[in-house]
């Protein structure tokens, strides 16, 4: 025992409990970084150890109290032992009991980055998803969220595509959304989240949120937050100051929930980039001319037949089915 936590504090740890310690202290040194990775990388069974101690030390935390508890009871009875030195006594339950307490120290690190998950849907698959808090997402077609609950904050990140939430009121644990570069944080309430090349929008279709570029957990995460509240939508770009307000089309914004797509006055070409995330095969909008042509029209995405014949059923476009698999879109 004396050994292992001699390893502790060695110059180049050599087992996974040294270097969890190790990583454990404040300040650690990217030199440290570098050696960890090496070391990890010099035996396949390193990570498994690495890994399985980070794990056992996690289930430790309910144990907190009562280890804390013991140590006092020890301290007393230390110090009624005459000719027991001051320093930490190694030997017996006390060595065991000091090895407990240096793993319960590394906790607030283990917690400090929770596990994530990831939530996707494939092209033209809509899903539905219950998070642990009770909060409901739905996931657009060709969409994905990641989720990382915390202690203080239920965190969330839209990588790709467009997602409805539900969320569950908790007021002492915010629900917070990184959409491109800012934060929608809330408390309960129903909106949607879009992400089309550098745009992003949010509609909120009941209760309110608030954009900024601050963490929830932060006591100035308000300040310069721009609240966006039922029947209202922010638009912004990744990298721009500027966040726009404007009225929601909810009905626009909800409605491939109901497996259609809405459009009021827009390019063709938007609406072929739209549908692609329905199609089996890849849509291209393969003619500039679609770019000055607008249209307003419901798309229905189920029927039979392929999206894209079906489409240019509805629109003044042809589809021209490439050798590769592509669908080309030309104005008709």
């Amino acid at each position: 025992m004396l050994n292992r936590l001699a390893a502790l504090f060695a110059a180049r740890p050599s087992t996974a409990e040294a270097w969890l310690a190790r990583m454990g202290r404040p300040g650690v040194s990217a030199r440290d970084q570098v050696a960890l990775e090496a070391w990890l990388d010099a035996d396949p069974d390193h990570l498994r150890q690495y890994e399985g101690l980070k794990a056992a030390n996690a289930g430790l935390d309910d144990l907190r109290h009562a280890f804390e508890g013991d140590l006092a009871r020890l301290r007393r009875g230390k110090a009624s032992r005459p000719g027991v030195p001051r320093g930490l006594v190694f030997g017996g339950g006390l060595a065991a009991i000091a090895a407990v307490v240096a793993a319960i120290a590394l906790l607030p690190m283990l917690r400090a980055t929770p596990e994530s998950q990831l939530f996707e849907s494939a092209p033209g698959q809509i899903v539905d998803v219950t998070l642990d808090d009770g909060s409901h997402v739905t996931l657009d077609a060709d969409s994905a969220i990641r989720v990382a609950f915390a202690e203080d904050v239920r965190r969330l990140t839209l990588e790709r595509g467009s997602a409805y939430f539900e969320v569950e009121h908790d007021a002492a644990h915010p629900f917070q959304v990184a959409v491109a570069d800012r934060q929608v944080i809330v408390t309960g309430t129903r909106f949607v989240t879009a992400i089309t090349g550098d745009s992003a929008q949010i509609s909120v279709l009941q209760g309110r949120v608030v954009i900024g570029r601050r963490d929830a957990a932060r006591a100035d995460a308000l300040e310069g937050a721009l609240g966006v509240t039922a029947g209202e939508r922010a638009v912004f770009r990744s990298g721009a100051p500027q966040i726009v307000k404007t009225r929601a089309d909810v009905e626009a914004a909800t409605a491939w929930r109901q497996r259609r797509l809405v459009f009021r006055n827009a390019p063709l070409s938007e609406v072929i980039t739209a549908a692609a995330r329905y199609s089996n095969a890849p849509l291209v909008v393969a003619d500039p001319a679609l770019d000055r042509m607008f249209i307003t029209t419901v798309l229905p995405l189920e029927g039979d037949g392929a999206l894209a014949d079906r489409m240019a059923a509805l629109l003044p476009i042809r589809a021209e089915h490439a050798a590769d698999g592509r669908v080309l879109i030309r104005a008709e």
